[in-house]
């Protein structure tokens, strides 16, 4: 076990308020044995000049600066300079826990037939307080690819091999979340299991943080998982039983990402104006989903309720 090689992989772009936080935190791993692949995509403020300083200090940083034809792009890029055994992709805002790497490690060896393993999360906020603690969902992959469960990809390790075996990229032609696409791909090939367990801490930026705004931001989110929802289920390679989720697919993406443009828009406007909910709850009515609509109004709900109390909004 403490001969294989973490990747650490963090696409970046203009990200100087948070990417120190990010690099100690890899700095800070008890594993030995890691490598730090950063893609920075022709950042103007300050974010390479700071990855520099820290690169020049510590030889197991790999960093590159250069344009790119955004975020996906950039992860794609990482991924094929890195050499691991096992591979997470943290985003520049976020952080790992000291013991991250060699859990992964430790869990990856001891369940020899995953292809990727996921953990548990806290969220922090702009400031890095801790406002949340998120315990991730029992893997299921139909429940993943309809979006009614989304593991938390700053806490998942992935197995090169497997990665290796169904396409050792990241999909570059996507405008936005192309870690959902392979988190498709590897679970339609390999078990992927939860560990009980805090690995990372994630951080929620609010709606002002997002270029172009909060309907534009979701609104990319949306086209991105739809194309890769019609991919799989209009392939003629996929059975019968994963095509016949195509319906579900498309509500529970409505209703993802009604949650997520209230996530980036924290207030009533947010629940108010929110296109996606007024779709989800159309599809609800069209094809009498009622029971479904209802249930994850009240898994919502319940969270923000929880979010209140704690403060977080």
């Amino acid at each position: 076990m403490n001969q294989v090689l973490v990747s650490i992989i963090t696409p970046c772009f203009n990200s100087a308020q948070f990417i120190r936080e990010c690099i100690e935190s890899v700095l800070a791993q008890d594993y030995p044995y890691i490598e730090f692949v950063i893609q920075d995509g022709a950042s103007r403020d300050g974010t390479k000049e700071i990855i520099t300083g820290y690169a020049i200090r510590h030889e197991h940083i790999h960093f590159v600066s250069e344009p790119d034809r955004g975020q996906s792009d950039g992860l794609n890029k990482a991924i094929q300079r890195s050499q691991g055994d096992i591979l997470i992709v943290l985003n520049a805002d976020d952080a790992l826990l000291p013991h991250a790497c060699s859990w992964a490690a430790e869990h990856l060896a001891r369940h020899p037939e995953a292809g990727a393993i996921y953990g548990d999360e806290y969220i922090m906020n702009e400031h890095g307080t801790t406002i949340e603690e998120f315990c991730a969902p029992e893997y299921d992959f139909k429940k993943v690819l309809t979006l009614e469960i989304v593991p938390p990809a700053q806490a998942s390790f992935i197995r090169r091999s497997a990665l290796e075996a169904v396409g050792f990229y990241a999909d570059n032609t996507l405008d936005s979340c192309p870690d959902f696409e392979m988190w498709v791909r590897l679970g339609l090939h390999f078990p992927i299991i939860h560990v009980p367990g805090f690995v990372s801490r994630y951080r929620h930026l609010g709606g002002e943080l997002y270029e172009g705004g909060v309907a534009k931001t979701a609104s990319r989110f949306f086209n991105a998982k739809l194309l890769i929802q019609k991919r799989l289920f209009d392939s003629p390679r996929t059975n019968p039983e994963l095509r016949s989720l195509k319906e579900r697919a498309y509500s529970g993406l409505l209703m993802w990402c009604a949650a997520a443009h209230f996530g980036i828009n924290s207030t009533f406007r947010g629940i108010i104006m929110n296109p996606f909910l007024y779709r989800a709850l159309w599809e609800a009515f069209r094809k009498g989903y009622w029971r479904w609509f209802l249930g994850n109004i009240g898994r919502y709900s319940k969270l923000l309720i929880q979010r209140l109390i704690n403060g977080r909004y």
